[in-house]
């Protein structure tokens, strides 16, 4: 399984893990970003973000997972593909922290821009391409119930067409 990433997904109201296939010199984002609707999964696991939402089937050891279903996914541990090979990438881009808030999850986060675009822009221009972010910091909004479920990344994908609401907090050089 030397060619497959551990990934955690979340949908409204579930976290999903399981593996997904990242073959060099692809990286996570370049198959996540694939013109397919639908990504391969082994080994899927399934819990909700909440003890009181049930979950019928836990496990699977192969499934197909709708991308549009996906508000955010990340590696688990920090051997993400992404994570190393971004680096000259990074360097003529602009950090920016911004606030945004996705169906269910507020969170603030890094994006990194090309010098003449904004995040509007960004994402305009790649509408179906999930969100490259760093230092991840998301809180799930569901007040059902008392339970707080928070979600720290330093790398994490998040899906454009959840996007509810952005704000952009300031920038400097990455």
């Amino acid at each position: 399984m030397e060619n497959w990433e551990r990934v955690e997904l979340f949908s409204s109201f579930l976290r999903l893990t399981g593996d997904i296939e990242v073959v060099p010199p692809l990286r996570l984002s370049d198959v996540v970003n694939r013109m397919t609707a639908y990504l391969e999964i082994r080994n899927l696991m399934l819990e909700p973000l909440a003890s009181t939402y049930p979950v019928i089937s836990t496990v699977e050891a192969s499934a197909m997972l709708s991308k549009r279903s996906v508000l955010m996914m990340a590696p688990v541990g920090d051997n993400s593909s992404d994570m190393g090979g971004r680096r000259t990438l990074l360097e003529q881009k602009i950090t920016h922290q911004v606030a945004l808030t996705i169906d269910t999850f507020s969170m603030v986060c890094d994006v990194f821009l090309e010098p003449r675009l904004n995040l509007r822009e960004t994402l305009e221009r790649s509408v179906d391409d999930f969100l490259a972010v760093r230092n991840l910091n998301a809180v799930w909004l569901p007040a059902l119930t008392h339970e707080r479920v928070t979600i720290q990344r330093p790398f994490a994908l998040i899906h454009p067409g959840q996007i509810l609401s952005f704000s952009e907090r300031g920038s400097g050089h990455s």
